[in-house]
């Protein structure tokens, strides 16, 4: 039976698919029972029809990597300086705040990320504590628990301090787990290893932080540079460590992280051989562009991924590295600086690719019959053109109107009509 009925000017079911005066119906537990051009109902006390007027309806925007965790801290005027001072700037920070900082923290950008139509977040919790916060928060998410020693002998109970931390996490319709061994230089072979096998046996997602830096592939080549006497400062190097002499990637198919549809989050610095094990693992990778930009990385090689067919989503990383937890920020940053990327394929990063990197690109990234009514809603101004909405919505034309997950209007910059 139907109960939500909602109309709008524009409705963008999916890249390339431009409904005009259309209606996305919903049932009772929260899916797409059909798009279609809108006739008013026959008169029907069960069903609520909401019309948002000059609008469009996306697909929810998925934010495929985030630290809510750092939402209350933001980020450097003036930039980082290098990678290693905005690591030590940040662990300083963390190591300031109480454990209701951190929640506080992770609740905080849980509503701006709802209040910027995020209706799906990958979110890494380093305390511990983004379970517990995004609980009862209506927003859906895949909760990362992150894990980091570089000293093998701490293997052993950095792994059971895991398996706690994802047992006591109840997961429901709205709340999965995953788990993120953190980066190459801050997680012991060893410890990849065994994360990588629990990932596996359990079913759950696994992402890491990899190719971030220039600073990490010198440290894998030659175990050199700035990130070596970054360990050394903080008394975490293993004198025993031999460097693998390779790229990343392929470091970390050795350690078996590859053998299932992992996340790699940033991926900045890829060779071609790299990208071609990402694509024969069916791995995803996540872009984060303005933090991208922020550390002043090389040109991402993002074109390139999407040309060999390599599932490619859209993060915000934190408020550490970034001025908002907006995916609409993020598409409009490379609407203006990568003239190279196509308006389809920036929305298809934002939701369906996001969607499946996370593990729900079945029932989510568009507007579809039997998909999960997840759904951002943005007012558009009198005069747009109807032969490029989306161009338009990416040049900056259209604010926050409402957000919807599951069939629940979770937050609206109005009262419901």
């Amino acid at each position: 039976m139907i109960r939500t009925v909602h109309i709008a000017r524009y409705v963008l079911a999916e890249a390339g698919m431009l409904h005009r005066n259309a209606a996305v119906h919903i049932s009772d537990p929260g899916r797409i029972t059909r798009l279609e051009p809108w006739q008013s109902p026959p008169p029907n006390l069960q069903t609520k029809v909401i019309d948002w007027g000059s609008a469009i309806i996306l697909p929810g925007l998925v934010n495929a990597h985030s630290h809510l965790e750092l939402s209350r801290w933001k980020r450097r005027a003036g930039g980082p300086g290098t990678f290693t001072v905005w690591l030590q700037d940040l662990i300083g920070e963390r190591r300031k705040w109480s454990r209701e900082d951190f929640l506080e923290s992770v609740r905080e950008g849980a509503l701006l990320s709802l209040s910027a139509g995020t209706t799906l977040v990958g979110d890494i919790s380093t305390a511990g504590v983004s379970g517990e916060a995004l609980k009862t928060e209506k927003l859906r998410k895949v909760v990362f628990e992150e894990v980091l020693s570089f000293a093998p002998d701490q293997a052993d109970d950095c792994l059971a301090g895991l398996r706690r931390r994802l047992q006591r996490t109840e997961c429901d319709s709205l709340l999965n787990s995953g788990v993120s061994p953190h980066a190459p230089y801050s997680v012991s072979p060893r410890l990849y290893r065994e994360v990588a096998e629990l990932a596996r046996a359990m079913g759950l997602r696994l992402a890491t932080h990899v190719a971030e830096s220039r600073e990490e592939l010198e440290f894998l080549a030659r175990g050199t540079g700035d990130l070596r006497s970054f360990l050394t400062g903080l008394d975490a190097w293993q004198a025993g460590w031999v460097a693998p002499g390779m790229p990343p990637v392929p470091y970390l198919d050795g350690l078996g992280c590859l053998e299932q549809p992992a996340i790699l989050v940033h991926c900045n610095y890829l060779d071609e051989d790299s990208m071609a094990l990402v694509l024969s693992r069916s791995c995803s990778i996540v872009y984060c562009p303005r933090s991208h930009a922020f550390f002043g990385h090389d040109p991402h090689p993002v074109r390139r991924l999407l040309d060999m067919g390599i599932n490619v989503a859209i993060g915000t990383d934190s408020l550490a590295s970034n001025d908002s937890l907006s995916i609409l920020d993020e598409m409009r940053f490379l609407f203006r600086t990568r003239k190279d990327l196509k308006c389809d394929e920036i929305l298809r990063m934002a939701t369906l690719n996001g969607a499946v990197a996370l593990d729900f690109g079945n029932v989510l990234g568009r507007l579809r019959r039997g998909c999960w009514a997840d759904m951002t809603i943005l007012r558009l101004p009198d005069g747009i053109n109807d032969r490029h909405v989306l161009s338009q919505v990416l040049e900056g034309a259209g604010e926050y109107l409402a957000t919807v997950v599951q069939g629940e209007i979770v937050w609206s910059s109005l009262p419901v009509p």
